[in-house]
């Protein structure tokens, strides 16, 4: 029998579980009789085995899994394993639960309805993971009605192998017990969120250093000759600059949660969306970057960055502000760090096309009121 695979917890809006059938009751039970942060919990129904995952996540909040088969799993350990490694699939893509910035897990839907298309990927990766066959299982037993359904035992994952099977053949609740709960990837996550302290903090120095710079270009501004001043780049920098602030505060410096993800061009602080960059964050890209690339703050669409009004700054002091598609510069400003100068207007492969280039000079210098180059 191909196994039947059944995800359950309780989400925000209560208990619920995926596919929904009768099955529902024994994994309320599973939750109500857990009590370790991590188990499996083996009920037998008839000619079935329900092999139930349950991980307390906090105070009266569980994420389950189930397994069930008409046949013994000869190795509990490897269910164990698949279902942790689902579960640090599941926090890495943050579609069902994700790590909060306080680093506890928390529900990303109120519904596995909602992500039904997500389930059956998981449910399917379970099934290959399984392999069930004559070799890693054994027949189920006769029920022994002897026996009261209400027995159980508990049992390390630690005892031999056979000492298992023969307590899932006895009883019709066993529940398993794995002394190391942590998963080494979602131990990762965590590090990296820790981390994340400190590249917000070269953030938030990067945002007053570009506040300091449109602060000078503005006064060079002002003193422009009439002629060749052009206001334009000063009120689009303050604005970069406030979307720049918006943008950190809201989705990196003070979310409710945060998702960091290493796409292997740049590291990448936003939401995903089908385990992709998706809606407003930032790429932060590295010290050796082929392009000179500092980071990019916009939008993305499961993993482009498509933005009208999108910012990439450079490691020389460079910016480009304005429509992106892709690496490509549609149209908007590029500002010259080196000279003070910017041009406007459309791109082609990333270099002017039609537009106009600005220049910005002294003027003349004000001295008490009084105009002292004239």
């Amino acid at each position: 029998m191909k196994p039947l695979i059944y995800f359950f917890g309780t989400l925000p809006n209560g208990f619920s579980s995926y596919p929904q059938d009768h099955t529902k009751a024994f994994f309320e039970e599973f939750i109500k009789r857990s009590r370790n942060e991590l188990q499996i919990v083996v009920h037998r129904s008839d000619n079935l085995l329900h092999y139930g995952y349950v991980r307390q996540l906090g105070h009266n909040n569980f994420f389950g899994i189930c397994i069930c088969i008409d046949r013994i799993y000869n190795d509990v350990g490897n269910i164990f394993k698949i279902c942790d490694d689902i579960f640090a699939d599941i926090i890495r893509k943050g579609d069902i639960l994700n790590i909060t910035s306080n680093h506890t897990f928390a529900w990303a839907t109120k519904s596995f309805i909602d992500e039904s298309v997500a389930i059956a990927e998981y449910s399917k990766k379970i099934v290959d993971a399984l392999q069930v066959s004559s070799a890693t299982t054994q027949e189920l037993p006769p029920p022994d009605y002897s026996i009261s359904i209400n027995d159980c035992l508990d049992i390390s994952l630690e005892a031999p192998r056979g000492n298992i099977i023969d307590a899932s053949k006895r009883y019709p609740n066993l529940y398993i017990v794995k002394k190391n709960a942590e998963i080494e990837r979602v131990t990762s996550f965590i590090s990296q969120l820790n981390a994340k302290e400190g590249k917000i903090l070269e953030l938030q120095k990067e945002v007053q250093a570009q506040k300091e710079q449109a602060s000078e270009a503005r006064k060079e501004a002002l003193k422009a000759k009439a002629k060749q001043r052009n206001m334009l780049w000063v009120g689009i920098l303050s604005v970069a600059v406030a979307i720049l602030g918006a943008i950190l505060y809201f989705k990196v410096i003070n979310p409710s949660e945060v998702t960091h993800y290493q796409t292997g061009e740049f590291i990448y602080y936003g939401p995903l969306k089908n385990g992709q960059p998706h809606g407003v964050g930032v790429a932060i890209y590295p010290d050796d970057d082929y392009a000179g690339r500092k980071y990019y703050i916009g939008n993305f669409d499961e993993g482009e960055r498509q933005d009208a009004e999108a910012i990439l700054f450079y490691q020389d002091g460079d910016y480009f502000y304005g429509s992106m598609s892709g690496d490509d510069w549609d149209r908007g400003i590029w500002y010259h760090n080196s000279n003070a100068s910017h041009f406007e207007g459309t791109f082609l492969d990333n270099k002017p096309y039609n537009g106009t280039w600005y220049t910005h000079e002294k003027f003349y210098d004000v001295k008490n009121g009084e105009n002292v180059n004239e």
